[in-house]
Order: structure tokens, then C-alpha cells, then sequence
């Protein structure tokens, strides 16, 4: 069976010249860089967004941006990005309901469960506009809450918290580690760098 997540020779010059990692279930592995390291690049290069250039990725052995890539991984970006003028509530029922491949009203009690333990239930039926980053961050944690990857990749998951949710979004993204291996782009001072299985540095 191919690593969960295999990074073999990315460079992304003049930022990452070389770097390479491989990832198993279970593990949780920091990667660390500060502002400018480029972390924001590698993670939509292994999301596909955006040519990997030199090197390969690999999610459990499939290519960046093909189905079984999108079937099997989570990415959650800095920056949510959720649609500007739907409620984002409106918008995790419609995601949650294409990753499990059911129907939108099979997953609208769960996401509303979910919302509701998370104190955010009044925060959800707004549109994105109407949020502060805290809100938005958390709620984009939603789909690794409710779904079942086997990759997850965050890029600075606690940054935008508030210091009441950090605890909340800690605890859905140590729970993927009974199935998933996670990989969390991330500066030296986060939380999740004394959580990691690994810490590996991008410089």
C-alpha cells in the first residue's frame, strides 16, 4: 500500500528548493515555515490548484486533482472559501452532501447538530460577509467533522481562532487521527506543533 501522502523533490524556488516527506495513517506531521515560506503554495500544489513544478505528490498513490485525489482528501485553507453570497450553512450541506455522495437533506441534521455544538448555529445562516475570521475558520473545519478523509491538510488551521474555539478546533483535528494521516502547514509557536507526531521545517 503507497504512503497516505508522499512529497518526493517539491521546489518551489526561491522559497523551497527541496523538500520531501511521506506521511502514514495516523500521524500527525507539522510542517513549519514562517510568513513568505511558501506553505500556502505547497498546499494548492497538493490540492491541485496550482502545478507542482519540480517533484511529485502523491495521495494515497493518485495525482493531485484527480478523482480518487478529491475522493480521499480534505484541504482547509487560511482563508476559507466559502462563496460570498450563499449562507454558509446552505454551503457545508451542499459539501458535506457531495463528499459522502448523498442527497443535500441526508447530511442537513448532522451539519446542524455540528453547528449547534459548536455554538454557531446563528453564525452559519449568514452569508460569509457577515462573519469575522474566527467564525469563518471554524465553520471550514466542518467538512473534516462530518466526513471521513483519509488525507487531511490544513494550512494555519488556528491562526484566525479566537483563544475560546482553539481547544474545539484542536479537538476535530486530533479526532482524524484514528483514521486519516494529517499534515498541518503551520508556524513554530502553534499548538499543533507540540501535538505532531513530526515536525518538519520548510527552511
Amino acid at each position: 500500500m503507497p504512503p497516505y501522502i508522499s512529497i518526493g523533490g517539491y521546489s518551489d524556488p526561491p522559497r523551497i528548493p527541496h523538500f520531501s516527506i511521506e506521511a502514514e495513517g495516523g500521524e500527525l506531521v507539522a510542517i513549519v515555515g514562517g510568513p513568505g515560506s511558501g506553505k500556502s503554495n505547497l498546499i494548492k500544489s497538493i490540492a491541485g490548484i496550482r502545478s507542482a513544478g519540480r517533484g511529485s505528490i502523491r495521495i494515497m498513490g493518485a495525482r493531485p486533482g484527480t478523482m480518487r485525489a478529491r475522493e480521499m482528501a480534505a484541504f482547509v485553507f487560511q482563508n476559507s472559501n466559502f462563496a460570498p453570497d450563499l449562507p454558509v450553512r446552505n454551503q457545508l450541506d451542499r459539501r458535506i452532501a457531495l463528499i459522502r455522495g448523498v442527497a443535500v437533506r441526508n447530511v442537513q441534521r448532522n451539519v446542524a447538530d455540528w453547528c449547534e455544538k459548536m455554538e454557531l448555529t446563528e453564525a452559519a445562516g449568514q452569508i460569509p460577509g457577515q462573519l469575522n475570521r474566527s467564525q469563518l475558520q471554524m465553520l471550514s473545519l466542518a467538512p473534516l467533522a462530518l466526513t471521513t478523509p483519509s488525507v487531511a491538510v490544513l494550512d494555519e488551521p488556528l491562526t484566525n481562532l479566537s483563544s475560546l474555539r482553539v481547544s474545539s478546533a484542536l479537538s476535530v483535528i486530533i479526532s482524524l487521527l484514528e483514521k486519516a494521516s494529517v499534515l498541518v502547514l503551520v508556524q513554530n509557536k502553534s499548538p499543533l506543533v507540540k501535538r505532531a507526531d513530526r515536525v518538519v521545517n520548510l527552511a
